[in-house]
């Protein structure tokens, strides 16, 4: 077991690091009531359970699978014109999807859950762009969130039988005779093992292992065809048997290595890069004495030393879908509309629902360059009401909740006020003082206008880029 943090080290700087790398943030108020409640409390929470929200409604996809039969009788455009509409309502669909899921990652009850379903969505990478399908997506999504800190060994075979995933990596076309080796492929090297730990004649086995997977698109079922499965004899990781595609992943658990791949994969996403080789054999012991559960690596992760160094705190730099809804939460205005969302994402990087390739998204540098910097200082200035695109974001950030009246009468109260709101680390004293001298120039008190010019500018340093 990894040594635990002391209880000396919980601090409120401790507590808003775990706040904002095992959720998206969180308030002053929040962030000192989880001191004030504890480490061990604060992750227990976070582990729980939330109480559930309401579901996006989607009707593109059930309506097409009800009208399923009755197309088969329609004349060529009377067909292509129905399809054609629900279609496109599918896609527009989808865009109320991502609005729902960026305000479950914003509301703190479902916070961790969240940050946890955006891991998975990464990890098994799948995108509408192939699917096509709203319906099948948000199934993938909900599997996630059941998964979030559940069964990993239960996950691998749950996503082995989803239907977007049964089309993305092109079980829908594998069949005894003539096996697709996209799945097994991927199964091994991104979702359970990592490069070089099996062999190509292991891919192939496991390929005609996942034959006769199969997706029913207009209902957006699961089906096995067991007339398509090739039920012969394969050889897999030097064992020997009739394997089904369930067979192949119990196979693949027995791996010590399995356990090794997810623990370093987790670490770095929550905590930082290039762990320490017996930090994560730590985890990985962890991890197979728990049969693969998630929640005691969750627990032992939160709660050890290690998290907690100065190589972990403030030194990832926010995703995208960690940048909106962190900076949401922490001023306290609700997530962009369906429609604003969507722009923002990709001109910052991160589609949710449709991830570059099968690798997901690289992450933490990866995240800047010029063109997504500039993005998000347009996003942050139009979050602060500054500049053309605010119009275009309509929301406003409720400044009263966020600032007192001691702040808009004194500069250094309102540029350490925001910066203890905004930054993850402490403002260094040559900006801090640069700050303090210009917003010294406002008449007091500050104006609102005055007040979201500086809130525009904290949000434009290079440390509000960190979490």
């Amino acid at each position: 077991m990894l040594p635990p943090a002391s209880n000396l080290s919980w601090n409120p700087a401790a507590a808003a690091h775990l706040l904002g790398r095992a959720g998206f943030g969180a308030t002053p108020s929040e962030i000192e009531a989880a001191h004030q409640r504890g480490r061990e409390q604060t992750i227990a929470d976070f582990l729980a359970p939330p109480p559930p929200a309401p579901n996006p409604e989607l009707t593109a996809g059930p309506k097409l699978a009800k009208e399923r039969l009755r197309l088969r009788t329609m004349d060529n455009e009377e067909r292509q014109k129905m399809v054609r509409d629900l279609l496109r309502q599918n896609a527009e669909e989808l865009s109320e999807v991502r609005s729902w899921w960026m305000g479950q990652m914003i509301r703190p009850a479902s916070a961790a859950q969240e940050k946890a379903v955006l891991f998975w969505h990464g990890h098994f990478a799948t995108s509408w762009k192939k699917v096509k399908s709203t319906d099948m997506m948000w199934q993938q999504n909900q599997l996630f969130r059941q998964f979030a800190f559940g069964n990993f060994r239960d996950l691998v075979k749950a996503i082995s039988c989803d239907p977007a995933m049964v089309i993305w990596l092109d079980l829908q076309q594998s069949r005894n005779g003539a096996p697709n080796e996209n799945f097994a492929r991927e199964l091994m090297e991104l979702f359970t093992l990592g490069i070089g730990h099996y062999s190509e004649d292991d891919i192939k086995n496991s390929a005609r292992a996942f034959t006769g997977y199969r997706t029913r698109q207009l209902v957006g079922d699961f089906d096995f065809n067991e007339r398509q499965h090739d039920s012969g004899e394969k050889v897999f990781m030097g064992k020997k048997g009739r394997f089904n595609g369930d067979d192949i992943i119990d196979i693949l658990f027995e791996q010590p290595v399995c356990a090794e791949f997810i623990c370093r994969k987790l670490w770095t996403f929550y905590a930082y890069e290039d762990p320490e080789p017996d930090l994560i054999s730590s985890l990985a012991h962890t991890f197979r004495q728990a049969s693969y559960e998630l929640r005691p690596v969750f627990r032992e992760m939160f709660g050890s030393s290690a998290f907690y160094t100065k190589k972990a705190m403030a030194t990832q730099i926010k995703s995208p879908a960690q940048l909106i809804a962190q900076t949401c939460r922490t001023l306290e205005c609700p997530s962009p509309s369906a429609a604003a969302l969507r722009p923002i994402l990709r001109s910052l990087g991160q589609m949710l629902f449709d991830p570059p390739n099968v690798k997901g998204w690289d992450g933490n540098r990866a995240w800047i360059n010029t063109a997504t910097l500039a993005h998000r200082h347009l996003f942050t200035d139009a979050l602060a009401g500054i500049g053309d695109t605010a119009r275009l974001l309509r929301l406003e950030v409720p400044l009263e909740k966020i600032v007192t009246d001691a702040m808009i009468n004194h500069a250094s109260l309102l540029v350490d006020g925001l910066a203890e709101r905004l930054l993850a680390v402490p403002l260094d004293q040559a900006t801090r003082a640069e700050l303090i001298a210009g917003a010294g120039s406002y008449e007091l008190p500050m104006s609102r206008d005055a007040v979201r010019e500086m809130l525009a500018k904290i949000m434009r340093l290079p440390e509000f880029q960190l979490v």
